[in-house]
């Protein structure tokens, strides 16, 4: 029979109070796991312990995160073991032995719970005398565990928690970085050598990657090497064949760490000639460029992480190419001087060039620039194959001022839907850091009224955030309301005032229209605005149809109605509908 001295009972106490009191000094998880290991070890005369933690998700699976006696080369390691539903038990109690259980022999096994969460098992060898554990002794180690286990869990808490951090903090630091460059780049779209440097510059600086290849679609539809520092010899290869739309495999469609063995001899060529990455850019479900990457001058692997953040980099470069070769043909086509037909092509580049296909809904947009150029932006991007965005904008002023400011919040928005994760998107976040961005980089005068919306076309729902545009209307039934949720409008103060995100359910037959002020401020002869009520007008006769024929049924009435006079200001709309 064991014995209850009090005196006993008084020090085993004191050394539970001073054991809460050491773990609960620090948020360290080896440091408390450790000090577990010595207390139990050292008060039992043990040799040998380890503390495996159950790893989250996964059944029957544990890390080594503490170890005395044994190999300590097994920290961190996984092991797989099956141990009994009993909290206490001993080694001959394990039914089911795995191989790490039979190697070490451990005598005894102490559950770890943290009130009904099982957090891991402290597992003991034999006593040095080989006397059994008593039952004060069980008691004892169960205490001190129970103890342990809020220090613990709140220390795995506190580790998730500096590690989601940090990564945000990263996401923060590349998207910083994604702004310097991407003012960087709009400013040089009108050379190419800049563009390329800047590149350069931007892989060797974030990266350590000095070799890259540029292998990008001319204008005739072939493909061209825009840049080479490596001497490839692609001419052995008929890309045009290899990268057809009709052949393409799937796995060509998306970035590829390349392979020596690749089932495809164009990848294996570029794996002899020393590149790693292989990034293709999509353009009308088409390849239009492909950019190689050659290995960090580390030697260390590309994380997932990074592979994000290069092709963002590469959108914001190869968008930048695109409007130089934009640039330069419509100099040597045309011969203009004049800034306002400049600012118009680059405008025309920067809105989208296709309809999207989106299940359940139809979707319109349209852009009729006036005689000056002005600044309307419309854009529709598929984030995932249930999610699409529509954005609107309308840019302060006219020319080629305009039209730049309207090129920068078209790359903002492209290079933040880039890193889209839909987990963790902040809408209204984003949207913070689009107007910081503005403010930073245009004059006081300038501002842009911007609208932009997420369509789930699985839940029906539409979030959007207004930012000072005019409030699109939506026709549900018989009744129309405006879409005003939101904030100020885009440039206008450098701080964040913080902008609401507003949310409509959407049945069959709902319409909504967005608009710019180029719609309702149109006037005639007479000096009346076509105004709201005429656009509601024409959206209730034509609700029946298709949204490419009510936005054609918006065009003609305004035409009828300015009839003989002339078009002061762009022209900018989307419709979209529920079809079923």
């Amino acid at each position: 029979m064991e014995k209850n001295d009090p005196a006993r009972k008084q020090l085993e106490l004191n050394s539970l109070i001073e054991f809460s009191q050491l773990i609960s000094s620090k948020l360290d998880l080896n440091y408390i796991l450790n000090n577990i290991l010595l207390s139990v070890m050292g008060k039992m005369l043990i040799s040998k312990g380890v503390v495996l933690l159950k790893t989250e998700g996964a059944d029957n699976i544990y890390n080594i995160k503490a170890a005395k006696g044994i190999d300590l080369s097994l920290l961190n390691s996984f092991v797989e073991a099956e141990f009994p539903k009993m909290s206490v038990f001993t080694y001959d109690d394990i039914f089911m032995k795995s191989v790490f259980i039979n190697e070490h022999r451990f005598e005894y096994y102490l559950k770890i719970y943290f009130q009904n969460k099982y957090l891991g098992i402290l597992c003991l060898g034999k006593k040095l005398n080989k006397a059994e554990l008593t039952n004060n002794e069980i008691i004892f180690i169960e205490t001190m565990l129970n103890i342990s286990a809020s220090a613990i869990e709140n220390t795995i808490k506190f580790v998730q928690v500096s590690d989601l951090n940090n990564s945000l903090s990263n996401k923060i630091r590349q998207l910083n970085s994604l702004f310097e460059l991407g003012k960087e780049f709009n400013s040089s779209f009108i050379d190419k050598e800049k563009i390329i440097k800047l590149l350069n510059f931007s892989l060797l600086g974030n990266f350590g990657i000095k070799d890259f290849v540029i292998i990008s679609k001319d204008r005739n539809k072939k493909f061209i090497i825009l840049k080479d520092n490596k001497n490839l010899e692609i001419e052995s290869f008929d890309l045009d064949k290899i990268f057809s739309d009709a052949d393409l495999p799937a796995e060509l469609r998306y970035t590829i760490h390349i392979k020596e063995d690749s089932a495809f001899p164009f990848i294996s060529y570029l794996h002899s000639m020393g590149f790693e990455l292989f990034i293709p850019t999509i353009i009308n479900n088409e390849i239009d460029s492909i950019i190689c990457l050659g290995k960090k001058l580390s030697g260390t692997e590309f994380s997932k992480e990074d592979i994000e953040f290069l092709e963002s980099i590469m959108n914001l470069s190869l968008i930048s190419l695109h409007n130089y070769f934009l640039f330069q043909e419509y100099l040597s086509k045309q011969k203009i001087e004049s800034e306002l037909m400049v600012a118009r092509e680059i405008q025309i580049a920067l809105l989208p060039d296709r309809i999207p296909d989106i299940n359940n809904y139809k979707v319109a947009g349209t852009n009729i620039p006036a005689l000056h150029i002005g600044g309307d932006y419309f854009d529709f991007i598929e984030l995932t194959k249930d999610k699409t965005v529509l954005v609107i904008g309308d840019v302060s002023g006219k020319g080629t001022p305009a039209s730049l400011l309207m090129a920068s919040i078209q790359s903002a928005v492209h290079s933040y839907l880039k890193l889209y994760d839909e987990e963790n998107f902040d809408f209204a976040k984003v949207t913070e850091k689009i107007n910081e961005l503005i403010y930073e980089n245009t004059s006081p005068e300038k501002f842009i009224t911007f609208f932009w919306g997420i369509l789930d076309s699985k839940e029906n729902t539409f979030e959007y955030i207004n930012a000072g545009h005019n409030p699109p209307f939506l026709l549900k039934g018989n009744e129309y309301s405006e879409l005003k949720e939101g904030g100020f409008i885009i440039g206008i103060l450098d701080t964040a005032m913080g902008y609401e995100i507003g949310k409509v359910h959407l049945d069959k037959d709902d319409i909504i229209v967005l608009y710019t002020d180029g719609v309702t401020e149109a006037m005639n002869k007479k000096e009346e605005e076509f105004g709201e009520a005429n656009l509601k007008k024409v959206i209730t006769s034509n609700r029946e149809k298709n949204p490419d024929v009510i936005l054609e049924s918006i065009k003609n009435s305004i035409v009828d109605f300015t009839r003989e006079m002339p078009q002061y200001d762009d022209i900018t709309m989307i419709v979209l509908k529920k079809i079923s």
